[in-house]
């Protein structure tokens, strides 16, 4: 068993959907912005995502803004994070197993970081590389930066609002 670590929702407004979990006990780190570039049917795609995890974990609670034209589109709940030594060995694994892969971030020089696969019923899982990733996530939940991340995000959805 994979050892999972988030349960990502997709929102449509990012801070109303805080403030509306908030009301049932969920904390929050600050928003950050994840620039990726991932393959959507073979095709890449350059996506920002604001994406906020809550400070209650493991599992945590990842939020992400929808984004339209994407396999993160449609609001509700989207998939379960999970880690993996050997992302691509483990996508293959799944892949083999009858799970097909649906999305992946996309990295010419180093291998994608991070894959989505699909179950016949829908179930998506987003398999993260634990030694690329992992550390700057515990770093941004350890919420050091809090502070400073908050700022830049009320200064950029203030800015959104004014227009």
């Amino acid at each position: 068993m994979l050892p999972s670590y988030h349960v990502g929702i997709v929102v449509a407004d990012l801070r109303q959907a805080m403030a509306e979990l908030s009301k049932i006990g969920f904390e929050w780190h600050a928003p950050i912005r994840n620039d990726s570039d991932v393959l959507i049917d073979d095709a890449p795609v350059t996506i920002r995502p604001w994406l906020a995890y809550s400070k209650q974990g493991p599992p945590y609670v990842e939020l992400l803004e929808q984004m339209p034209g994407t396999i993160w589109a449609e609001t509700g709940l989207h998939h379960f994070g999970v880690w993996a030594d050997d992302v691509a060995a483990e996508s293959e694994r799944l892949t083999d197993a009858g799970i097909p892969l649906l999305s992946s971030q996309h990295d010419n020089q180093t291998g994608a970081p991070a894959r989505y696969h699909q179950t016949a019923d829908g179930v998506r899982f987003e398999l993260m590389d634990i030694g690329r990733v992992g550390p700057g996530l515990t770093t941004y939940l350890s919420g050091a930066a809090d502070n400073y991340l908050n700022g830049l995000a009320e200064d950029y959805f203030d800015s959104v609002a004014r227009h």
